[in-house]
């Protein structure tokens, strides 16, 4: 289960949040350095994955691939997703060629075995910082800038997601993003960056 909250941010506002070292309690420890990340979502001719409000993705980032599969998400008012998300290695969309597994298995059934076809392109670059409760890394915040392409058309993107980790409760989130918002200005976005190329296609 994927636990997160998204937020729309200004680009320097990103910058603003790099330098920090604590938040409140917490303090933040930058990963080595930043991610540039090429995202690309499949889907077949007749969008049944979209249709079930599921997504399905690959990552790669430097000479590393990631399959991703995630189902719908639910949505609070304050910005905060939660989803079933699946992720493993790999290169290859199709389902047929993943090992065998719940994933591939939900995955067939939702595509009814049809080929996927590349949809969106979403690039981004990423920096990350640990914020650790008491000696205790509990989420991940993700500073995020890029763009989000369908076919020629593109639009740039900014925003802040804070993401639990295994031991990362509710409160985390509420009180990274409270003391975040002492510094910067938060817009929960209630859309995921998928949802949003989508959006950008309709209305192109």
């Amino acid at each position: 289960m994927e636990i997160e909250a998204k937020y729309r941010v200004e680009t320097t506002d990103l910058g603003i949040v790099a330098t920090l070292q604590s938040l409140g309690v917490y303090r933040l420890d930058p990963a080595p350095a930043p991610e540039q990340q090429e995202n690309v979502y499949y889907d077949t001719v007749d969008a049944r994955l979209t249709t079930a409000r599921y997504g399905l993705r690959v990552r790669r980032i430097g000479s590393r691939s990631l399959i991703t599969l995630k189902g719908p998400a639910e949505v609070a008012a304050d910005g905060v997703h939660r989803r079933s998300e699946f992720e493993f290695p790999g290169t290859n969309p199709q389902p047929s060629t993943w090992p065998a597994g719940v994933a591939r298995e939900l995955a067939l059934a939702l595509t009814g075995g049809a080929t996927l076809v590349p949809t969106v392109t979403i690039t981004t670059q990423r920096q990350v910082l640990y914020a650790q409760r008491e000696g205790v890394p509990v989420a991940e915040i993700c500073l995020d800038h890029g763009m989000l392409g369908v076919g020629a058309y593109e639009q740039p993107f900014s925003e802040l997601e804070i993401e639990l980790l295994s031991e990362g409760v509710h409160e985390d989130l509420v009180a990274l993003a409270s003391a975040l918002s002492l510094h910067i200005t938060l817009i929960p976005e209630p859309r995921t960056k998928l949802q949003r190329a989508l959006e950008l296609r309709a209305h192109a």
